[in-house]
């Protein structure tokens, strides 16, 4: 394994939510994965409870019902628990603006501040990596690169398969650029 894995670390991160639109919705679900050395050394999970029954069409799209958010932890319980876990560690998403705004939403209603952290979008850095693909779904890109992708829509697969993804593009990186870290990659590509 390439030099730079073994000195990584990052966080990745999934949220499942009422609806797709971060203004207009509430966190369901939220996973982490810790990613050490090219490992995933922990993990952090949790269903919560928005306060109102959800939509049809998110219980079809991520298997989650109303009976298995009876009580659960509201996100004021879960975001102090989030930012424990996530600590001073690069966040990694795929399309990561979306779960950042969700994320940014709660941090302000709490603490009365944007939430700012360096962040990493698997989506962007799959198109400037991979432009042959035809499609940029994380299941298109997990099939890329022979990763299993057990459940879509769930948040702990979703950020499971992120970080394996991340990991397989950090190695093209590695193999292309021939840079030895991947806060110097970063800086290079220009996320």
């Amino acid at each position: 394994m390439p030099e730079l894995l073994l000195e990584s670390t990052f966080v990745s991160i999934d949220i499942e939510a009422t609806s797709f639109e971060p203004s207009k919705a509430d966190i369901i679900e939220i996973a982490c994965v810790r990613v050490e050395g090219g490992v995933i050394t922990e993990r952090f999970s949790t269903l919560v409870n928005p306060g109102y029954l959800l939509p049809y069409s998110i219980t079809e799209l991520t298997g989650i019902t109303n009976a298995m958010l009876v009580g659960k932890p509201k996100i004021e319980e879960v975001l102090p628990l989030f930012l424990r876990f996530v600590g001073d560690s690069i966040i990694v998403a795929h399309r990561v603006e979306k779960d950042m705004a969700f994320i940014d939403k709660y941090y302000r209603r709490m603490y009365g501040k944007r939430f700012r952290h360096p962040h990493i979008c698997t989506l962007s850095l799959s198109k400037n990596i991979l432009p042959n693909l035809k499609k940029y779904s994380l299941k298109d890109i997990a099939d890329y690169f022979g990763i299993e992708y057990r459940r879509v829509h769930r948040a702990m697969d979703d950020a499971q398969t992120t970080a394996l993804v991340f990991l397989e593009l950090l190695k093209l990186l590695w193999h292309r650029l021939g840079v030895g870290n991947y806060l110097e990659v970063k800086r290079l590509s220009r996320w």
